[in-house]
């Protein structure tokens, strides 16, 4: 059994996976779980609301059998700021002082109410420095903190999901240098730009899963629940019921491929050279013809993730079809595999 728990705290459900090494340095999945998230406002220390959804993961992880105390967690990509920092030759003491200052232009909170990290991913000729930088807020990481001892789990480290989706990333598509990655989650989607196994940038949009759904209720007349079914079944087929489901949901799609556009023009203008390939993750990456649709608009082979296509999924019984719905579990996978890659 793997020591560390990777925890996905979502907006729709909670996703707990866990992985370890085999013998032959192969990775295997030990744990893997998801409940319903309670719909409470936690995240600014509401006593009430912490111990609901304290309580939905402990019954989680009671119902899992799971022994695993130690947890890697991720906070929501639209709390967290980051950003690409360019900076002179600088020894790695000074660069944390540095960053401080940089900070200023593009934190919106005060410096004193947030942390700073960072990760350097590239040492020109001359010694000058390409650095990811990414904030938090303070309140936001003791919410988070305080959840995490109120269930009993010590919590190794909160990431960004994008430091997190890198993981998945880089392990299960290779050779591919340049990437973008978009993670649609139930509210907001997540674009991430990758090169050569760096994150260059990380932004959330306000439009997800749920987008999709409440646009074919409004236009057709249907409850939420049925409108999400017709949404998993017809997609973006123009054939499928006369088109009326892709009609609903285009003004959705079209937001959503217009920054997805943005970040390919980005990438260009950063790299010099084209995103190679665009990955679709989250619970509406297999929306049916989404995928041809995208590789028609912007010119780039799409993939739908999987990222349990390097994971030995035999040794447990599993709850959810790795094959069609593993794309839901990209993040919590990521988180589980820290120290792993």
């Amino acid at each position: 059994m793997s020591n560390i728990l990777g925890v996905d705290v979502g907006r729709n459900t909670i996703k707990v996976v866990s992985i370890s090494k085999n013998d032959n340095k192969n990775l295997v999945l030990d744990v893997i779980g998801e409940a319903k998230t309670p719909r409470v406002d936690w995240q600014k220390g509401d006593a009430k609301a912490m111990n609901e959804v304290a309580g939905t993961i402990k019954n989680l992880l009671s119902d899992l059998k799971v022994k695993s105390k130690q947890v890697v967690v991720s906070m929501p990509e639209e709390e967290v700021v980051s950003r690409l920092v360019r900076l002179p030759p600088l020894k790695e003491s000074e660069i944390r002082d540095v960053l401080k200052y940089e900070a200023e232009t593009f934190v919106p909170y005060p410096l004193d109410q947030v942390s700073i990290d960072y990760e350097i991913i590239e040492k020109d000729d001359a010694g000058r420095l390409t650095v990811f930088v990414i904030a938090a807020r303070n309140a936001l990481i003791q919410s988070y903190i305080k959840l995490f001892k109120m269930i009993g789990l010590e919590l190794l480290a909160l990431e960004s999901p994008s430091v997190a989706m890198k993981r998945t990333v880089d392990s299960c598509v290779t050779s591919i240098e340049g990437i973008i990655l978009v993670d649609i989650g139930e509210k907001t989607s997540d674009i991430i730009s990758i090169n050569k196994g760096n994150v260059y940038f990380a932004r959330s949009m306000t439009v997800g899963g749920e987008s999709l759904t409440r646009a074919i209720s409004l236009n057709l007349g249907l409850d939420m629940a049925s409108a999400e079914e017709y949404k998993k079944a017809y997609g973006m087929k123009e054939m499928e019921l006369e088109g009326k489901i892709r009609a609903a949901i285009m003004p959705v799609y079209n937001s959503i491929a217009e920054e997805i556009r943005k970040a390919m023009a980005l990438f260009l203008e950063d790299h010099g050279k084209p995103a190679e390939l665009l990955v679709l993750s989250g619970g509406s990456a297999n929306l049916p013809g989404l995928a041809e649709e995208l590789t028609k608009l912007l010119g780039v082979e799409v993939q739908i993730i999987q990222p349990f296509l390097k994971i030995d999924t035999t040794k447990i019984s599993l709850p959810v079809n790795v094959n069609s719905e593993g794309c839901r579990f990209s993040l919590a996978i990521g988180l589980a595999l820290r120290g792993l890659l």
